[in-house]
């Protein structure tokens, strides 16, 4: 009886030690042990600098002109996009053309690009493009010049825009 007293003494002697080491007011910064521990591990450092520091491209959409043949604008509008498909004159048969495309986003970034359709009536959205191309959002103005294109009425469309695009635009021009 005697020897069952001193085990469970010395269960509570360890059990006080330990909940004495516990609730120390010394905090102490502990490293993992054991076969998965590489030693303390530093915390890394925070940057506050932006991945693209540049300032975001601007992009303005001039105005039409006279003899134009066809224009898209494309601004972000919440969360999406806004579509603005402006009809333009037929094309002059003999006549060559200028595709003018810009495009702005939160960085630059490849992989859109502008196509040029036959829009008589019945075949917009239908078939391969008539010419097609592509565009850099990175702000900078895009031309295609002496484009000849088949006599009638045309459109131009963005494709493949990145998520993050601000504003483009793509007009077809008389030269």
């Amino acid at each position: 009886m005697r020897q069952r007293r001193v085990v469970e003494l010395g269960g509570v002697l360890v059990a006080a030690a330990l909940l004495a080491a516990c609730t120390s007011g010394d905090p102490k910064a502990v490293a993992p042990t054991g076969w998965f521990s590489a030693g303390p591990v530093a915390t890394p450092k925070v940057s506050m600098t932006p991945v693209y520091a540049d300032p975001l491209a601007v992009v303005t959409v001039p105005p039409p002109i006279v003899g134009e043949v066809a224009r898209v604008v494309v601004t972000k509008q919440g969360a999406g996009r806004a579509f603005r498909n402006v009809p333009g004159e037929p094309v002059a048969q003999g006549r060559t053309y200028t595709v003018e495309v810009a495009c702005a986003s939160g960085r630059p970034s490849a992989g859109a690009s502008y196509a040029v359709y036959d829009a008589a009536p019945g075949t917009w959205g239908h078939g391969e493009p008539l010419y097609s191309r592509p565009v850099t959002c990175d702000g900078a103005i895009q031309r295609t010049v002496h484009l000849g294109l088949p006599a009638g009425r045309v459109q131009v469309d963005l494709r493949g825009l990145p998520a993050d695009a601000l504003t483009a635009y793509a007009l077809i021009r008389p030269e």
